[in-house]
Protein backbone atom coordinates (compact mmCIF):
# COMPACT_ATOMS: atom_id res chain seq x y z
CA UNK A 1 0.00 0.00 0.00
CA UNK A 2 1.34 3.45 -0.91
CA UNK A 3 2.11 5.78 1.84
CA UNK A 4 -0.13 7.94 1.24
CA UNK A 5 -2.57 5.45 1.35
CA UNK A 6 -2.04 4.74 4.68
CA UNK A 7 -1.76 7.61 5.98
CA UNK A 8 -4.70 8.48 4.80
CA UNK A 9 -6.48 5.13 6.25
CA UNK A 10 -4.84 6.00 9.54
CA UNK A 11 -6.59 9.31 9.96
CA UNK A 12 -10.18 7.72 8.74
CA UNK A 13 -9.11 5.28 11.37
CA UNK A 14 -8.50 7.63 14.28
CA UNK A 15 -12.05 9.14 12.83
CA UNK A 16 -13.64 6.34 13.63
CA UNK A 17 -13.19 5.47 16.59
CA UNK A 18 -13.55 9.05 17.50
CA UNK A 19 -16.89 8.90 16.44
CA UNK A 20 -17.93 7.10 19.07
CA UNK A 21 -15.83 8.00 21.37
CA UNK A 22 -18.20 9.96 23.41
CA UNK A 23 -20.95 7.37 22.74
CA UNK A 24 -20.85 5.37 26.08
CA UNK A 25 -21.21 8.31 27.90
CA UNK A 26 -24.09 9.54 25.95
CA UNK A 27 -26.11 5.92 26.31
CA UNK A 28 -25.22 6.03 29.97
CA UNK A 29 -26.78 9.54 30.53
CA UNK A 30 -29.96 8.36 28.27
CA UNK A 31 -30.52 5.20 30.68
CA UNK A 32 -29.62 6.40 33.92
CA UNK A 33 -29.97 9.73 36.03
CA UNK A 34 -27.14 9.45 37.84
CA UNK A 35 -24.38 11.81 36.63
CA UNK A 36 -22.02 11.56 39.67
CA UNK A 37 -18.96 12.78 38.83
CA UNK A 38 -19.24 14.21 35.25
CA UNK A 39 -18.39 17.79 34.82
CA UNK A 40 -20.19 20.05 32.95
CA UNK A 41 -17.64 22.43 31.83
CA UNK A 42 -15.89 19.35 30.63
CA UNK A 43 -19.00 18.58 28.36
CA UNK A 44 -19.19 22.40 27.13
CA UNK A 45 -15.46 22.74 26.20
CA UNK A 46 -15.98 19.49 24.47
CA UNK A 47 -18.53 21.31 22.11
CA UNK A 48 -16.29 24.18 21.67
CA UNK A 49 -13.52 21.67 20.92
CA UNK A 50 -15.09 19.20 18.42
CA UNK A 51 -16.49 22.65 16.80
CA UNK A 52 -13.24 24.12 16.07
CA UNK A 53 -11.71 20.97 15.13
CA UNK A 54 -14.41 20.56 12.68
CA UNK A 55 -13.80 24.17 11.62
CA UNK A 56 -10.16 23.62 10.89
CA UNK A 57 -10.80 20.38 8.87
CA UNK A 58 -13.14 22.15 6.66
CA UNK A 59 -10.51 24.50 6.33
CA UNK A 60 -7.87 21.97 4.92
CA UNK A 61 -10.33 19.97 3.50
CA UNK A 62 -9.24 17.35 5.79
CA UNK A 63 -11.46 14.20 5.09
CA UNK A 64 -10.14 12.50 8.77
CA UNK A 65 -11.29 15.68 10.17
CA UNK A 66 -14.38 16.14 8.99
CA UNK A 67 -15.19 12.57 9.47
CA UNK A 68 -14.72 12.69 12.89
CA UNK A 69 -16.27 15.82 14.08
CA UNK A 70 -19.53 15.64 12.27
CA UNK A 71 -20.63 13.30 13.97
CA UNK A 72 -18.59 13.90 17.24
CA UNK A 73 -19.60 17.43 17.62
CA UNK A 74 -23.29 15.84 17.46
CA UNK A 75 -22.57 13.81 20.32
CA UNK A 76 -20.51 15.94 22.21
CA UNK A 77 -23.78 18.62 22.25
CA UNK A 78 -26.20 15.77 22.84
CA UNK A 79 -23.55 14.80 25.86
CA UNK A 80 -23.91 18.54 27.14
CA UNK A 81 -27.65 18.98 27.06
CA UNK A 82 -28.30 15.85 29.08
CA UNK A 83 -25.71 16.64 31.76
CA UNK A 84 -26.65 20.19 32.23
CA UNK A 85 -30.16 18.14 33.26
CA UNK A 86 -28.82 15.40 34.69
CA UNK A 87 -26.81 17.55 37.46
CA UNK A 88 -29.37 20.50 37.66
CA UNK A 89 -26.74 23.18 35.68
CA UNK A 90 -28.47 26.21 33.36
CA UNK A 91 -27.80 25.06 29.70
CA UNK A 92 -27.86 28.71 29.49
CA UNK A 93 -24.13 28.84 30.99
CA UNK A 94 -23.45 26.37 27.83
CA UNK A 95 -24.67 28.36 25.26
CA UNK A 96 -23.09 31.37 26.07
CA UNK A 97 -20.11 30.07 26.51
CA UNK A 98 -20.69 28.88 22.75
CA UNK A 99 -21.60 32.16 21.33
CA UNK A 100 -18.72 33.62 22.76
CA UNK A 101 -16.78 31.19 21.05
CA UNK A 102 -17.81 31.50 17.57
CA UNK A 103 -16.09 35.17 17.06
CA UNK A 104 -12.79 33.63 18.55
CA UNK A 105 -13.06 31.13 15.61
CA UNK A 106 -13.93 33.59 13.14
CA UNK A 107 -11.22 36.30 14.32
CA UNK A 108 -8.69 33.32 14.30
CA UNK A 109 -9.76 32.52 10.90
CA UNK A 110 -9.44 36.17 10.01
CA UNK A 111 -5.75 36.37 11.58
CA UNK A 112 -4.31 33.52 10.73
CA UNK A 113 -6.02 31.28 8.83
CA UNK A 114 -6.44 27.58 8.92
CA UNK A 115 -3.32 27.37 11.19
CA UNK A 116 -4.11 29.34 14.05
CA UNK A 117 -7.71 27.96 13.78
CA UNK A 118 -5.70 24.82 14.87
CA UNK A 119 -3.35 26.22 17.38
CA UNK A 120 -7.08 27.41 19.29
CA UNK A 121 -9.44 24.00 18.47
CA UNK A 122 -5.43 22.38 20.28
CA UNK A 123 -5.80 25.33 23.33
CA UNK A 124 -9.34 24.53 24.16
CA UNK A 125 -8.94 20.13 23.50
CA UNK A 126 -5.71 20.89 25.94
CA UNK A 127 -7.59 21.87 28.84
CA UNK A 128 -11.33 19.94 27.74
CA UNK A 129 -10.71 17.54 30.29
CA UNK A 130 -8.94 19.43 33.01
CA UNK A 131 -12.36 20.11 34.56
CA UNK A 132 -12.97 16.64 34.44
CA UNK A 133 -9.66 15.79 36.58
CA UNK A 134 -10.47 17.81 38.76
CA UNK A 135 -14.06 16.60 39.07
CA UNK A 136 -13.23 13.10 39.41
CA UNK A 137 -10.61 14.23 42.31
CA UNK A 138 -12.58 15.87 44.20
CA UNK A 139 -15.54 13.98 43.65
CA UNK A 140 -17.05 11.38 45.83
CA UNK A 141 -18.36 9.22 43.18
CA UNK A 142 -17.86 8.67 40.12
CA UNK A 143 -20.32 6.10 38.97
CA UNK A 144 -22.10 8.57 36.38
CA UNK A 145 -18.40 8.43 34.44
CA UNK A 146 -18.58 5.89 31.27
CA UNK A 147 -15.40 4.14 31.71
CA UNK A 148 -15.87 2.92 27.98
CA UNK A 149 -15.29 7.02 26.78
CA UNK A 150 -11.70 7.17 28.27
CA UNK A 151 -10.77 3.74 26.64
CA UNK A 152 -11.79 4.57 23.38
CA UNK A 153 -10.74 8.24 24.12
CA UNK A 154 -7.41 6.62 24.75
CA UNK A 155 -7.03 4.28 21.85
CA UNK A 156 -8.99 7.38 19.44
CA UNK A 157 -6.01 9.88 20.91
CA UNK A 158 -3.17 7.45 20.17
CA UNK A 159 -4.35 6.82 16.64
CA UNK A 160 -4.45 10.68 16.05
CA UNK A 161 -0.95 10.94 17.39
CA UNK A 162 0.47 8.86 14.77
CA UNK A 163 -1.16 10.48 11.80
CA UNK A 164 -0.55 14.08 13.43
CA UNK A 165 2.49 13.44 13.15
CA UNK A 166 2.52 11.62 9.44
CA UNK A 167 1.12 14.12 8.37
CA UNK A 168 3.34 16.93 10.23
CA UNK A 169 0.47 18.81 12.39
CA UNK A 170 1.84 19.45 15.35
CA UNK A 171 -1.73 21.11 16.82
CA UNK A 172 -2.81 17.86 16.00
CA UNK A 173 -0.05 15.85 17.98
CA UNK A 174 0.18 17.67 20.89
CA UNK A 175 -3.59 17.81 22.16
CA UNK A 176 -4.17 14.33 21.34
CA UNK A 177 -1.05 13.45 23.36
CA UNK A 178 -2.21 15.59 26.04
CA UNK A 179 -5.83 14.15 25.39
CA UNK A 180 -4.60 10.76 25.90
CA UNK A 181 -2.70 11.52 29.40
CA UNK A 182 -5.87 13.09 31.12
CA UNK A 183 -8.10 10.34 29.64
CA UNK A 184 -6.07 8.07 31.73
CA UNK A 185 -6.07 9.97 34.70
CA UNK A 186 -9.76 9.78 34.89
CA UNK A 187 -9.99 6.36 34.20
CA UNK A 188 -7.46 5.21 36.79
CA UNK A 189 -10.25 7.21 39.09
CA UNK A 190 -13.08 5.27 37.71
CA UNK A 191 -11.31 2.29 37.36
CA UNK A 192 -8.46 2.44 40.17
CA UNK A 193 -5.90 -0.45 38.55
CA UNK A 194 -6.03 -3.10 41.54
CA UNK A 195 -9.44 -3.29 41.64
CA UNK A 196 -9.61 -4.11 37.96
CA UNK A 197 -6.73 -6.62 38.22
CA UNK A 198 -8.75 -8.31 41.60
CA UNK A 199 -11.91 -8.16 39.32
CA UNK A 200 -10.10 -9.96 36.93
CA UNK A 201 -7.64 -12.24 38.81
CA UNK A 202 -11.08 -13.53 41.04
CA UNK A 203 -12.69 -14.75 37.49
CA UNK A 204 -15.25 -11.76 36.90
CA UNK A 205 -14.48 -11.57 33.19
CA UNK A 206 -13.54 -15.24 32.36
CA UNK A 207 -10.43 -17.64 31.86
CA UNK A 208 -9.02 -14.75 29.66
CA UNK A 209 -9.15 -12.31 32.07
CA UNK A 210 -7.34 -14.42 34.27
CA UNK A 211 -5.01 -15.32 31.41
CA UNK A 212 -4.01 -11.45 31.10
CA UNK A 213 -3.32 -10.63 34.95
CA UNK A 214 -1.50 -13.63 35.25
CA UNK A 215 1.68 -12.11 34.49
CA UNK A 216 1.30 -9.50 36.69
CA UNK A 217 0.15 -11.68 39.35
CA UNK A 218 2.93 -13.46 39.12
CA UNK A 219 5.72 -10.50 39.06
CA UNK A 220 3.83 -9.45 42.59
CA UNK A 221 3.16 -12.66 43.88
CA UNK A 222 5.41 -15.27 42.87
CA UNK A 223 4.18 -18.49 42.65
CA UNK A 224 0.53 -17.35 42.98
CA UNK A 225 -1.93 -20.19 40.85
CA UNK A 226 -4.69 -18.60 39.36
CA UNK A 227 -7.69 -20.71 38.88
CA UNK A 228 -8.06 -22.61 35.38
Amino acid sequence: MPLDALISSLGLLAASVGIVTGVPQLVHLVRSPDASGLSFSSSVLGVLGAGTWLTYGLLLMDPAQLLGNVPGLACAAATAVLAARRLGVPLSRGLAAVAAWVPAVFAAHTAGGAALVGALATAVSLVRMVPQVRTAFGSGSLTGLAPGTYVLTQVSATLWTVYGLATAQPSVVVCSVVSALLAGVVLSRRLPPRHVVRALHAGRFGLPGQLLVRPLIALVRPGVALAA
